[in-house]
């Protein structure tokens, strides 16, 4: 029979509604199963089987039982010395670091200063190459502005040079007013022709 808290019980029910009524039940082959099925889950270079890791667990338990069972010494070392009771002229202390000469230090600094060199000049490269994308740019949105206002100049004198045309009545100048202003450049076309005719 397979055993779980109450809370993680209702947790796993809420989420599986069907198994409920396994609450207090056996199940059988259970040992079985598990020892055929957790074969096949465990895989890989250091994959085990549950026995394994229960017969490791085991032999550690017993491992750390006899250490304590020693006397209370751990690596050699009682547990209750104190810090006053030690003695410190045993320790063995680090030597020190040979002070590095000056040629090493000055060939860090120097690939260091390589380094940070190349970095700004990637910095500057970049912001020329920004700033002359930019000003390209600017200049193409000048000239889009620029025929923007031509062609808004030009559309509002439209009407009344359409007007001016003779045959056309004031519907047909309605109609070739929103058929011309549907296309912008079909005004500048249209002032072209109606320059070269009347001047």
């Amino acid at each position: 029979m397979v055993v779980a808290e109450d809370a993680v019980w209702n947790s796993y029910i809420s989420s599986h509604k069907a198994v409920g009524q396994f609450r207090h039940r056996g199940f059988s082959y259970y040992d079985q199963l598990t020892s055929i099925y957790a074969k096949d889950r465990a895989i890989g270079k250091y994959a085990q089987t549950t026995a394994d890791i229960v017969e490791e667990i085991d032999v550690e338990d017993v491992a750390t039982a006899n250490d304590l069972q020693e006397g209370n010494y751990y690596r050699g070392c009682e547990d209750d010395v104190f810090l006053d009771e030690m003695d410190a002229s045993t320790t063995q202390s680090q030597p020190p670091k040979p002070n590095q000469d000056s040629s090493t230090s000055s060939k860090k600094q120097k690939k260091i200063s390589d380094g940070s060199e190349q970095i700004s000049t990637s910095i500057i490269d970049a912001s020329m190459l920004l700033g002359e994308n930019i000003r390209i740019v600017g200049l193409k949105l000048s000239r889009s502005i620029a025929s923007e206002k031509v062609i808004q100049e030009c559309a509002q004198k439209l009407y009344p040079i359409l007007y001016e045309v003779e045959r056309l009545t004031e519907n047909e100048c309605y109609h070739a007013l929103s058929k011309i202003l549907d296309h912008p450049t079909q005004i500048l076309i249209f002032f072209s022709i109606y320059i070269l005719q009347y001047d």
